[in-house]
């Protein structure tokens, strides 16, 4: 339902998000990982033995969580490519200016950047033979300008090429590891493990071949070990709130740890800044609204979708709107791209 202008300007939703729940948040491996010596020391030892780093951020989040400084803590002079997963839930439009800010942003803290590249969805990503070649030449010319001006021994000693793959968790790291594999190798199969929830990858993987020809490349996996860049002390601050929520709603938080009602209600207040009105067909409403529980009662309503619960006072089983489940559909149709394909980091983005 497209609604008119003169609704949209009549109606006054939030200016700021907050959460009011306690949020205890970090995966397990990323405290035995980034905020451990030993896991840091981990993966010193591969970089020391790496050609080029390949960070993977979510391309609907460009810039929301991450983290520059520790970015470049980590990876020191080592080139960088940089993929934003899942372009294809963003229009193609944005691209330009995402990556001039990218470049921006990198540059100014001293970040060597090499390329970017845009990655569709595994299963968007059928047809990209083109793409696969561009990004393996790529990866090719990064390495062998490196080798030009690094004649450490450990590289000198080293066979074939080594990657290192970093990012926050669940933005597709294996996925896009297997792929390589998949393509340049032709094997089929998974070599390192992919999970639809953020942290599944616990380690530094060993070496994994991903190619043969035109030169033989190996890549170390690892956690999603990179702290993102906000503070979970910090979230009554307006951005640090914002880039922890756009992270959630993203999935690079565990759902179980915000709560889908709380990723939902975000999804709806960003939804309104924007003025993006397809929730109204969604939950079959004649107007905006500012109101999750109202949105999704709504929702749960016209879907016919009620869960049971027994009323003590009455001693009888009634039937109310199932709001945990419409929260779960709002939020995984937008993750498909079904709600809003402008990216999350649109302000950011207009204001470079």
């Amino acid at each position: 339902m497209k609604i008119s202008s003169v609704i949209w300007n009549a109606f006054k939703p939030r200016k700021e998000f907050h959460i009011n729940k306690s949020i205890q948040w970090f995966p397990g491996h990323m405290h035995k990982g980034i905020y451990h010596k030993k896991g840091l020391n981990e993966i010193g030892r591969r970089l020391k033995r790496t050609d080029c780093v390949l960070e993977i951020h979510d391309a609907r989040i460009p810039f929301s969580g991450r983290n520059l400084n520790l970015i470049k803590r980590l990876c020191h002079n080592k080139p960088i490519i940089l993929i934003l997963n899942k372009a294809d839930l963003v229009d193609t439009e944005w691209r330009n200016r995402i990556e001039k800010k990218l470049v921006q942003e990198m540059r100014s803290s001293d970040i060597h950047l090499h390329d970017i590249f845009f990655m569709k969805s595994l299963e968007n990503n059928r047809n990209s033979s083109k793409l696969d070649q561009k990004f393996l030449s790529s990866i090719i010319d990064c390495i062998k300008e490196r080798r030009s001006t690094d004649q450490s021994d450990i590289l000198k000693t080293t066979e074939g090429y080594n990657l290192l793959v970093l990012g926050i968790p669940n933005v597709g790291k294996s996925t896009i590891i297997n792929r390589m594999r998949n393509v340049y190798l032709k094997k089929p199969g998974k070599a390192t493990i992919v999970g639809p929830t953020a942290g599944v990858t616990k380690a530094v993987l060993e070496r994994i071949k991903i190619c043969d020809y035109p030169e033989k490349i190996y890549l170390f996996d690892s956690p999603g070990i990179l702290e993102p860049g906000f503070q979970i002390t910090k979230l009554s601050d307006r951005t640090q709130c914002e880039t922890f929520m756009r992270c959630a709603l993203c999935g690079t938080i565990a759902d179980r740890v915000v709560g889908m009602e709380l990723i939902a209600d975000y999804l709806l207040f960003w939804m309104n800044q924007n003025s993006i009105d397809d929730y109204l067909d969604f939950f079959g409403l004649q107007k905006p609204t500012d109101n999750i529980v109202e949105a999704l009662t709504y929702g749960a309503i016209k879907n016919n979708n009620f869960r049971s619960f027994y009323n003590i006072d009455k001693g009888q089983t009634e039937k109310v709107p199932n709001l945990e489940q419409m929260a779960e559909s709002f939020v995984l149709n937008f993750r498909k791209g079904k709600l809003a394909t402008i990216p999350l980091d649109k302000n950011l983005i207009e204001n470079s």
